[in-house]
């Protein structure tokens, strides 16, 4: 069986109520698969219904219109995870009923439900006599996922990735399944490298019998590796997630479009401390994504890596193939080694020094200094 597991999507942002773009030669690309996946990150409700625990935070909250779902189903969506920090962030019962939603339009929501037992229920999927087991989990991070509802045994929420539970499950489902994925959110934003503890972790599931671990959360590709014969994606990075719009506390909203025009426009370094709304601009790592292509098979275990990207409103392939995988394959030779969070460290502060300080004083467009001093006097 072959099955497809995209990134994160959020399906609305600045293309709310406008119909999803998908170029020929992607399209191409999915039609020979028998089940796509993917993580479906954002709440979705309306203004109103944001979780009182975020909003004192000034945490991002990420929500999206009801009426935009539709593009799931044009996208040939089949399975997502709620399982993520952003499920949540109208409240539980609206994730609940989002959940209850897409079952009813044929799209199978996995990693959140209304007790733990719920959360950590499977989609099985079976082809040819062989079936494949695929759960959903999210790790318990605070410091680089926020605010996090998890599913116990009386109360609503996600499935905790807590290691030695879902390795047991996994080493469960094997006994009745051929085969098994895991679909995990977890690691630091806009970082290269996963986190060391995600690479031990990874290892571990796949001791216990995990055929495929897909990861995401960070909204940038990272390097995809072989152990024991299974793939490992730590990160898929974007698939569709639009620029949207965040208000002065840091929620997303939606402005009618002569206010969208008039936005000022940042990345993810905007400031957090702000009095202004401004819309959220994903520089080029940020709209791009990696399709995992996975051939499950009972002699080997084949994946491929298909690099997308977002752009204008519309998916298509990305021609940067060489240069993505080059990249991915040079950084992948420090995953799990104490250098690699020194690596993270390194990229970081030469992109912000280069984008911020170099390309600030001769960016006419943005003038981001001088627009952050008008801004926070």
């Amino acid at each position: 069986m072959r099955i497809q597991f995209v990134g994160d999507i959020m399906p609305s942002g600045d293309q709310a109520r406008k119909p999803i773009k998908v170029s020929r030669r992607l399209k191409t690309k999915f039609e020979s698969f028998d089940l796509r996946v993917a993580t479906l990150e954002t709440a979705v409700g309306q203004y109103e219904d944001i979780d009182p625990v975020k909003m004192p935070k000034s945490e991002v909250a990420v929500w999206s219109l009801p009426e935009d779902l539709n593009k799931l189903e044009d996208l040939g969506i089949k399975v997502v995870s709620l399982a993520n920090n952003h499920a949540c962030d109208c409240g539980v019962e609206s994730m609940l009923r989002l959940k209850e939603y897409l079952n009813s339009r044929g799209i199978t929501a996995i990693g959140g439900g209304r007790n733990k037992e719920e959360a950590m229920h499977p989609f099985i999927f079976e082809k040819g006599g062989e079936k494949i087991a695929i759960i959903a989990c999210c790790e318990d991070n605070p410091d680089s996922l926020g605010t996090l509802i998890f599913a116990t045994d009386t109360t609503s929420g996600i499935y905790r990735l807590d290691e030695h539970e879902v390795c047991s499950q996994i080493i469960e489902l094997k006994k009745t399944c051929d085969y098994v994925a895991v679909v995990v959110h977890w690691g630091v934003e806009h970082m290269w490298l996963p986190e060391q503890y995600d690479v031990t972790i990874a290892k571990k599931m796949i001791d216990a019998g995990a055929d495929a671990i897909i990861g995401g959360h960070p909204h940038h590709i990272q390097p995809q590796v072989t152990y024991r014969e299974k793939p490992i994606f730590y990160s898929l990075g974007n698939f569709y997630f639009p620029f949207f719009c965040l208000d002065k506390i840091s929620n997303v909203y939606y402005p009618d479009d002569e206010e969208l025009n008039k936005l000022p426009v940042f990345d993810w370094m905007a400031p957090s401390i702000r009095n202004f709304s401004m819309r959220y601009f994903w520089k080029y790592y940020g709209r791009l994504g990696i399709i995992a292509a996975v051939d499950f098979r009972e002699d080997k275990i084949n994946a491929k890596k298909i690099y997308s990207v977002y752009k204008n409103g519309s998916l298509n392939l990305s021609s940067l193939v060489f240069l993505h995988s080059m990249t991915l394959c040079l950084f992948s030779c420090n995953l799990g080694k104490q250098s690699s969070h020194k690596i993270n460290i390194k990229i970081a502060k030469t992109r912000n020094l280069i984008e911020y300080v170099i390309l600030a004083k001769f960016n006419s467009k943005y003038r981001f200094f001088q627009y952050l001093k008008y801004h926070n006097e």
